[in-house]
């Protein structure tokens, strides 16, 4: 009978037969590339993967499917959800502990390793500041997308034939003849989305959102908007937090008292929601001595979803229990899901009144009276005599420019003005 270390040495070749045998295949050919030695270590029985290794490995499915295939634009977060499961079936059940490794960190430094796989890929970072162009106030915050989008419009030239086209949109500020419904979101990831989708425009709703727990500012644009006919629609991550905001757009708070009754509507996420769409869910501890199903009810949370929520106690006394985030969704399954529960509620496009209508009418049949005379006006003049320049442009510009706020444009045409007023 073989003795154990005899029984181990067997064991341990027939493990590594396959490799060593391609390893002394590529010695000698130089044709398996490292990449194809990675994949062959990784596929043996005793190859531990790390977080990083498995992040990357599954890094490009993990972004189809958060973006539906490249469909639309996919937030850090969202990537990270569909990378979680996948990551932890090659760990072996391991983990970051902190999401922003994987969307401030591991997700980053991908991107910028593989930047010929991900070339097109459309990821939303958070933004993290702005900037503002001197005169056209353009601003362009410092997200990734927005400033790729920002680069791409870069123009250094420009028509010499003017075009003007007057607004023929009738001048509106607030929600009247605008929208009869607000969207409140918790969290700032999602307007890459919805901009793709067009919600806004597509059902005449008015997106808001704030980072977390809503600030009094937002509560009193709720209660003006009420007063005003206008319902808010309310997401939020399936936690206890996401009650508490829920809870706080509609009632009284130490710091804010609502003089009317708010209109507000909860969207969700609900469990029924995470039920029907088997989301993923995560870990939470509580920090709190109390228990949270106390808040949770008063927040309007059922006994089935305390349940969820808060499902036992720790050695220390601590709760914990199960959260989904909104990201725990892709990005179509998450247009496809708003888009239901907007038309659940009646979400529809506005149309004013007849009197509106008619005095709409009115102003712009005005409007278009003036763009067809500004469009024959703008062909005679370009299909006019050469225009000769003033002597010394460049000079008499930067006179008259230095030191004041005004932009080299608009001494251009003052000159031009005062040229074409002098013209018989």
């Amino acid at each position: 009978m073989p003795n154990l270390s005899d029984a181990l040495a067997s064991c341990t070749e027939a493990v590594t037969k396959e490799w060593k045998t391609q390893k002394r295949q590529a010695d000698k050919q130089d044709r398996v590339s490292r990449a194809a030695l990675d994949r062959m270590r990784r596929n043996s029985r005793q190859y531990e993967w790390s977080i990083k290794e498995a992040a990357y490995h599954v890094m490009e499915q993990a972004y189809m499917k958060a973006s539906a295939s490249n469909t639309y634009p996919a937030n850090a977060r969202q990537i990270m959800y569909a990378a979680r499961p996948l990551v932890m079936r090659l760990t072996g059940d391991k983990c970051w502990k902190d999401s922003a490794y994987f969307t401030q960190t591991l997700l980053p430094d991908y991107v910028e390793q593989h930047a010929t796989t991900t070339a097109n890929w459309d990821v939303v970072f958070d933004a993290r500041g702005h900037l503002i162009e001197p005169h056209t106030d353009r601003s362009t915050d410092l997200g990734t997308i927005e400033v790729r989008r920002y680069v791409k419009q870069w123009q250094k030239d420009f028509e010499e034939k003017p075009s003007v086209e007057i607004d023929h949109s009738c001048p509106t500020t607030g929600p009247d003849n605008r929208y009869k419904f607000a969207l409140f979101i918790e969290k700032e990831g999602f307007n890459q989305l919805l901009g793709r989708a067009e919600i806004a425009n597509r059902y005449d709703i008015a997106p808001l959102s704030t980072k977390g727990m809503s600030v009094t500012a937002a509560r009193h644009l709720v209660e003006r908007l009420s007063e005003r006919g206008v319902t808010t629609l309310v997401l939020h991550d399936f936690d206890k937090t996401g009650f508490e905001i829920m809870h706080t757009l509609c009632h009284n708070t130490r710091r804010y008292s609502f003089r009317s009754r708010p209109r507000v509507i909860d969207l969700g996420l609900r469990l029924i929601d995470v039920q029907t769409m088997a989301l993923d869910s995560e870990s939470v501890e509580y920090t709190s001595n109390i228990n949270p199903r106390e808040n949770l009810r008063e927040c309007g949370a059922t006994d089935e979803e305390c349940d969820f929520l808060v499902q036992g106690t720790l050695w220390n006394g601590k709760r914990y229990g199960q959260r989904v985030e909104l990201n725990a969704m892709d990005s179509a399954q998450f247009v496809t899901w708003l888009e239901g529960k907007l038309k659940e509620v009646g979400v529809s496009k506005v149309v004013p009144d007849e009197e509106t209508l008619a005095k709409a009418y009115r102003r712009i049949y005005r409007s278009a009276k003036v763009q067809a005379a500004i469009d024959r006006a703008i062909e005679e003049i370009n299909n006019g005599d050469d225009i000769q320049l003033p002597d010394g442009i460049e000079e008499a510009v930067r006179s008259n420019i230095t030191g004041t706020a005004r932009p080299w444009d608009e001494a251009v045409f003052k000159m031009a003005y005062d040229a074409v007023s002098k013209t018989p």
